[in-house]
C-alpha cells in the first residue's frame, strides 16, 4: 500500500501540476465570491512556471541536499562490500524489445559501481532493485544490469543481485537480509547525491551500521551556477527537490528512516 500511494500521490509533486491546482483553487475561490483569494491563486499559477526558470532560485533546494553528504574517502579504507541502488536503467520495455540494455539519467551509479569494483574486486558488489514503476513491464533492472555486465565482459563472480526491492526502504531491508552484514563491517553505498540522505536514513533504520555514502549523479555545481535562465532545466531541478524533501519527511514519519535529514 505504501508503494502504491507513493507512486499515485507523487503525481501531485509534479511542478507543472501545481499551477493547474492553483487555477482549480482560483475557480473555487471566485465561485465562493472570494475575489482577492482568487486573484492570488491566478497570479501564483502564472508566476510559478516563470520562477522555475530562475536557476539561482530553483537550484538552491536541490543544491543544499546534494551538498549535505560528501563522498567518503575510500582511497585507504578497508571495506566489506559495495551496494548500488537501482533506478539507473532505462525503460525495461524498450530494452526487452530492442534486445539491448539501456541506461537512464542516473547512469553514474553504474559507472561508479564498476570503478570501485575494480579497486575492491574481491569484495561483494550488490546491485539492489527490481523496478520502481507502479506497473513494471519488460526487462527488470537486474536483467538489464546482467546484460550490461556481460556485454562489457565484467567477471560476475563477486557480483550479487537483490532483485525484489521497489523503493529505497526495500533496498535496505532486502539487501540486509541477503548479505547479513556483521557489526563493525563497512559497506559503500552508491546512489544519486540528491537521494543519498534518504538512502542513508533507510539503511540505518533497516539495521545497517558503518554505511559509507558515495553520492554520484550530481545535478548542480557545488558552487556557482552553470546557467541562469532555463524553464525546462529549472522545472527538473524543482521536481527532484520536491520528491526528495517530501520523501525524507514521509520516510521519517513512517519509521523508514532514522532522521528527517540524515548526515
Amino acid at each position: 500500500m505504501f508503494f502504491v500511494l507513493s507512486k499515485t500521490l507523487g503525481l501531485l509533486l509534479e511542478p507543472l501540476i501545481i499551477p493547474y491546482l492553483c487555477l482549480i483553487c482560483a475557480v473555487l475561490a471566485f465561485w465562493r465570491r472570494r475575489r482577492l483569494l482568487g486573484r492570488f491563486f491566478v497570479s501564483t499559477a502564472i508566476l510559478l512556471p516563470l520562477l522555475y526558470g530562475v536557476i539561482p532560485l530553483s537550484s538552491q533546494p536541490l543544491k543544499f541536499i546534494e551538498n549535505h553528504i560528501k563522498p567518503a574517502d575510500l582511497a585507504e579504507r578497508q571495506i566489506d562490500g559495495i551496494i548500488v541502488l537501482g533506478g539507473f536503467t532505462g525503460d525495461g520495455v524498450v530494452a526487452e524489445s530492442r534486445n539491448q540494455p539501456n541506461l537512464g539519467s542516473a547512469a553514474e551509479r553504474f559507472t561508479a559501481a564498476l570503478q570501485w569494483h575494480q579497486k575492491f574486486s574481491d569484495k561483494p558488489l550488490v546491485f539492489s532493485g527490481f523496478s520502481g514503476r507502479l506497473l513494471p513491464k519488460g526487462a527488470s533492472e537486474a536483467e538489464i544490469v546482467r546484460q550490461l555486465l556481460d556485454d562489457l565482459a565484467v567477471d560476475r563472480t563477486h557480483i550479487i543481485f537483490e532483485n525484489k526491492s521497489r523503493n529505497t526502504y526495500e533496498n535496505a531491508v532486502y539487501s540486509y537480509d541477503l548479505m547479513a552484514p556483521t557489526p563493525g563491517s563497512h559497506w559503500v553505498l552508491v546512489t544519486s547525491a540528491s537521494h543519498m540522505p534518504r538512502a542513508i536514513g533507510s539503511f540505518r533504520a533497516a539495521g545497517w551500521s558503518g554505511i559509507l555514502g558515495y553520492p554520484v549523479d550530481y545535478q548542480t555545481p557545488e558552487t556557482g551556477y552553470s546557467r541562469y535562465w532555463d524553464i525546462g532545466y529549472g522545472t527538473g531541478l524543482i521536481k527532484k527537490a520536491l520528491r526528495e524533501y517530501v520523501g525524507l519527511l514521509v520516510y521519517w514519519l513512517s519509521g523508514r528512516s532514522t532522521d528527517f535529514l540524515p548526515s
